[in-house]
């Protein structure tokens, strides 16, 4: 019976010194779930800016790298006729 009894005094004693009601902590917590979506949606646009840029990027290195290779290609075979000697 004793046990009993501390169980309830606990449940009562918990329920007075409880920071927030239920209605309260249920407020914030949607609260919270609606600023870290937001937050979430604002870090996948960023994301996507960095990712949209990084492939800006790395076309243009293609293409500069393609030049050059292009351009190293026709100095080095452009006088030597290819490399070739032309003994048999």
């Amino acid at each position: 019976m004793g046990f009993i009894v501390g169980i309830l005094v606990g449940a009562v004693a918990a329920l007075l010194y409880a920071p927030k009601s239920g209605d309260l902590t249920r407020e914030e917590w949607r609260q919270r779930s609606e600023e870290l979506k937001k937050r979430a949606d604002e870090l996948q646009r960023i994301a996507q800016n960095i990712a949209q840029d990084a492939q800006v990027k790395g076309r243009e290195l293609i293409d500069d790298a393609k030049k050059q290779w292009d351009k190293a290609g026709a100095t080095t075979n452009g006088g030597s006729g290819g490399g070739r000697s032309s003994q048999s």
